[in-house]
């Protein structure tokens, strides 16, 4: 029988652009849990916009690419799927492979493996789909402290009617980089919970949470977040650079979300615990993520995020110093495939620049500053 209240609301929610679909494992998972035999699917997103930096900045205001990316997502028979994804990275002006997956059911569609490059599984917003984010970036914790893009094995299943969601994998610790320059492994996994499975609608109560941890002994998983300064004097500018590190690294976190009749808040808590090989003394950083928005008339989206992370060390021996940002935005979504957008970056208690692109890897937006005005706008398909 055909439920025609639902397919209504399906319209409806595709109609103003405002139907959430909850993801597991890497981005590409829904495309291919949907994808028939020997179907071929393109998808893409491109983000473009203009940024206005404060004055003393050390970026000039202009035109920028955020994100240029594509994927093709094809089925094998019944006997595997594949995701292959690029993206233009404006650095070097070049083409950087983004993901290259092979999954393999293992129990139909309730169990899946997934062998090759993909976002490892920490971090509810680290992992989301980046067209699905509300501001033009990812939180600074979830830049600097979730693995991110890895190289490795993952197995990942649901259960509950699709409520309960569980991933784990090994991966070499390196990135995407075709080796593991020593015998260690990262090992990664998440678990979360919703009361309303895979299909949430603007109307509904949801409530959903979830917790995540990585462990790794490997050196090359990425730098040790570190405060510095442009200059000794006091009020010099902050930033956060980098700096190597050899140890144990253990990253967890926990995260909650609620959404009801188009207001949702989500919150996340992320931690790294560093056990140095040369030195006994313990370090962390850490950070936690507010955001609360919501959507007017199924075609607007407005909101505001506050946004912490404090590094592991400071600078020449200085306690570290948390870099705090509240960020307001609004974002406009006239259909499925377009999107735009806009936010205002304040910096709190002194905070001046915040996590950047230096430590995700691939293209971001610029880091966060006092200041800062962004605008982007979206083709994703």
């Amino acid at each position: 029988m055909i439920d025609t209240k639902l397919i209504g609301r399906l319209a409806r929610a595709a109609g103003t652009g405002s139907l959430l679909v909850g993801l597991a494992g890497p981005p590409s998972a829904s495309a291919q849990e949907t994808a028939g035999p020997n179907d071929l699917r393109p998808s893409g997103m491109l983000r473009t916009g203009f940024e206005v930096e404060p004055a003393d900045a050390d970026r000039a205001d202009g035109f920028i690419v955020y994100d240029a990316r594509l994927a093709l997502t094809g089925v094998v028979g019944h006997v595997f799927d594949f995701t292959l994804g690029v993206e233009y990275d404006r650095d070097d002006a070049g083409i950087d492979l983004l993901d290259a997956i092979i999954t393999f059911p293992l129990s139909g569609e309730a169990v899946r493996a997934d062998l090759g490059g993909f976002r490892s599984p920490v971090s509810r917003e680290a992992t989301a789909d980046k067209y699905m984010l509300p501001l033009v970036e990812r939180s600074q914790s979830a830049l600097a402290l979730a693995p991110g893009r890895q190289l490795g094995l993952q197995v990942r299943g649901t259960a509950l009617e699709e409520r309960l969601r569980v991933a784990g994998g090994l991966f070499n610790g390196n990135g995407l980089r075709l080796e593991n320059d020593d015998k260690a492994f990262l090992v990664a996994g998440r678990a979360s919970f919703n009361n309303v499975g895979q299909l949430e609608f603007p109307e509904d109560f949801v409530f959903e949470a979830g917790v995540s941890a990585a462990l790794s002994t490997d050196s090359a998983l990425f730098v040790l977040p570190v405060e510095a300064r442009t200059g000794p004097e006091p009020e010099a500018r902050r930033l956060v650079s980098l700096e190597e590190f050899e140890g144990e690294r253990i990253i967890w976190g926990a995260d909650a979300r609620l959404a009801h009749e188009g207001w949702t808040l989500a919150v996340e808590y992320l931690r790294t615990d560093y056990d140095p090989e040369v030195g006994s003394e313990g370090l962390h950083a850490d950070g936690i993520t507010v955001d609360l928005r919501h959507a007017l008339w199924g075609l607007f989206d407005v909101g505001g995020r506050y946004d912490s992370f404090t590094p592991a060390i400071g600078f020449a021996g200085e306690p570290p110093q948390a870099s705090r940002f509240f960020v307001l935005g609004l974002g406009v979504a006239p259909g499925l495939f377009a999107r735009a957008g806009l936010q205002y970056a304040i910096g709190i208690d002194g905070t001046t620049r915040g996590v950047g692109s230096a430590l995700d890897g691939t293209n971001t937006a610029p880091p966060l500053t006092d200041d800062q005005f962004l605008i982007f706008l979206q083709l994703a398909f």
